[in-house]
């Protein structure tokens, strides 16, 4: 992908974790997007399974508030730079993949991603549309 990223409209049901979050920092969030009323960064997901790539808090504020869909952008995995930021954490976009689907996520801020191209546009959703 180059260029300018497409944001698509995700189900919240179909995003799944590849690591652990904050609760402190989606208590946050939650709090941040309530007070502005608008949802203004997509997350980035790989193409293939809704691994969320970037944006674990927003999924789980997304949950919380009980939305229906999310702004994303999605990538193929394999054209993604992924390391960790944990020296005892080795791995590539292949393992993240298997460990998010065998439902074992890695702990919070251990994997870390560049994205092709333009990296994530911002946007501008009502959260009353989100709802729909």
């Amino acid at each position: 992908m180059s260029g300018a990223a497409k944001i698509v409209r995700v189900p919240v049901e179909n995003l799944r974790h590849i690591e652990g979050f904050s609760a402190k920092r989606v208590d946050w969030l939650v709090r941040k997007i309530l007070s502005e009323g608008v949802w203004n960064k997509p997350l980035a997901l790989d193409d293939e399974h809704g691994l969320v790539l970037d944006g674990q808090h927003r999924m789980e504020v997304a949950k919380r508030m009980g939305l229906k869909w999310v702004p994303a952008v999605r990538y193929r995995y394999a054209d993604v730079d992924v390391w960790s930021l944990r020296a005892n954490h080795s791995f590539d976009w292949q393992l993240v993949t298997s460990r998010a689907l065998a439902g074992s996520p890695y702990p919070y801020k251990t994997v870390k991603h560049r994205f092709p191209g333009d990296g994530l546009p911002a946007c501008h959703f009502q959260l009353d549309e989100m709802m729909q």
